[in-house]
């Protein structure tokens, strides 16, 4: 469920070291080959506006039908 996929990636991901000198200012693009709940584009995008990116944006190839 996406509530729980949102919770496991909490924090998983993390620009570290000399990246973060890169990352600051920039503009970022997440590239995800499908996206099924979002979770993994979202975290991805927290992390890098927290090392100070700019923009941030997704690419996707493909996504999951949306449950309602």
């Amino acid at each position: 469920d996406r509530a729980q996929r949102a919770a496991n990636l909490a924090g998983a991901i993390d620009v570290s070291g000399p990246w973060c000198a890169v990352v600051r200012g920039a503009a970022c693009v997440v590239v995800d080959d499908v996206v099924t709940t979002g979770a993994t584009l979202a975290e991805a995008a927290r992390a890098l506006r927290a090392a100070g990116a700019e923009h941030v944006v997704a690419a996707t190839v493909a996504a999951t039908p949306r449950r309602l």
